[in-house]
């Protein structure tokens, strides 16, 4: 009876051409799922320099991916040395909301007591759920809160740290003024003005700031969702002294641009409505950047950018993936008058060096606003993995 079990399905004998149908069908499954997994493992488009490409791939610009003579995917190759890029230079704002609640910091609620950091939460994590439910803001964060502890139930938390997921349960006690909470100061959107790098004249895609969007409290890089990009209008410059950073203040003009993409550390990345037009000017690569004269596009009043002359004084490591890249100067008599040096909104203002985009200006040293950072154009480029190819 145990081998007649053994040998029949569904109260049929295997034959031959059946066990041949399995096995042609366990195949072809196979098959689905390598091809899936390469099609995941590789992208569509890889962007590379011409001098890493060697032999017959210089002259052609897709490779094939093969599971020996067997052709799995086509690759498209694209040079960047055949990439151009229209510096910026004018002022953009932001405002979009997180992924999640970010905990910006904890506080007790009643007699040294405070259920979130009893739980374990701490400054920094972000709390994508609640509950099973996804989170979108700290509104309703909050009065999840309340209802589970006027409720007497504790709160599944779904946190994240880094890139570690995390859960953990609270319950929520009662504030002085009635209210179940659970001691937790928390931010769920952002708002800012920011000096715009490059334009990709092919596909409207923008990169900025040069640096990313960062909490004020925490210093952490926010994890933003997708949020819209504004006009602005300039309403005032604040010059900056030793020991003051200035700061250039401006007012959302309603006017909706694009849509901002990614929050890296490098900068932001969006995509304009309207493709802005102006001269494309070729990559300039970390390894070739020396120090000298050099020139700065930014936006001090309302109407285009202007050029300002710098001194690009030293240059740090071409393999640094920081963004602080290079030491610059500001030189220009008219932007020393103006603004004192570097100041707040001039993140993201390219820098162009014999003829080419080499990067962006990010950072002001305290201490003596006439100089700051750069960070080098290639850095900003493959941290936002700016898709290369046209969008449909």
């Amino acid at each position: 009876m145990w081998k007649m079990n053994k040998h029949r399905r569904g109260g049929c004998a295997e034959t031959p051409l059946s066990r041949l149908l399995v096995g042609i069908m366990a195949v072809m499954a196979a098959l689905i799922c390598t091809l899936g997994a390469v099609d995941y493992a590789y992208p569509d488009v890889i962007s590379v320099y011409e001098e890493s490409l060697g032999g017959a791939l210089c002259s052609t610009e897709y490779a094939a991916v093969r599971f020996g003579a067997i052709p799995l995917k086509t690759v498209e190759i694209r040079r960047i040395d055949d990439k151009r890029l229209i510096p910026g230079g004018m002022l953009f704002g932001v405002r979009c909301g997180l992924e999640g609640v970010l905990v910006v910091g904890l506080e007790d609620v009643c007699d040294g007591c405070c259920p979130a950091k009893e739980a374990g939460v701490r400054v920094g994590d972000v709390i994508v759920a609640l509950n099973g439910t996804p989170i979108a803001d700290a509104a309703a964060l909050s009065r999840a809160f309340s209802e589970d502890g006027a409720a007497g139930r504790e709160s599944l938390l779904t946190v994240m740290r880094g890139e570690e997921k995390k859960q953990m349960k609270l319950l929520a006690v009662r504030a002085a003024d009635g209210v179940f909470r659970a001691g937790i100061w928390s931010r769920d959107q952002t708002a800012g003005i920011g000096t715009v790098t490059f334009i990709d004249p092919d596909t409207g895609v923008f990169g900025g700031l040069g640096h990313g969007i960062c909490d004020s409290t925490t210093g952490m890089l926010l994890p933003l969702a997708r949020g819209v990009t504004l006009g602005v209008h300039v309403a005032q410059i604040v010059p900056g002294s030793a020991g003051t950073p200035g700061e250039l203040r401006g007012t959302f003009s309603g006017e909706r641009t694009g849509s901002l993409m990614n929050n890296t550390p490098c900068g932001v990345t969006g995509v304009f409505t309207q493709i802005p037009t102006g001269q494309a000017y070729p990559i300039g690569r970390a390894s070739e950047l020396s120090a000298g004269t050099a020139s700065v596009l930014c936006t001090l009043e309302d109407g285009p950018p202007r050029e300002y002359t710098i001194r690009i004084v030293s240059v740090g490591d071409p393999c640094s993936v920081s963004n602080k890249n290079f030491v610059i100067e500001i030189t220009d008599g008219a932007l020393l008058e103006k603004t004192g040096g570097i100041i707040q909104g001039m993140s993201g203002s390219p820098i162009i060096k014999d003829g080419k985009l080499v990067g962006a200006v990010t950072h002001v040293l305290v201490t003596d606003p006439t100089r700051g950072y750069g960070v080098f154009i290639e850095n900003m480029l493959s941290a936002s993995q700016m898709p290369m190819e046209k969008a449909s």
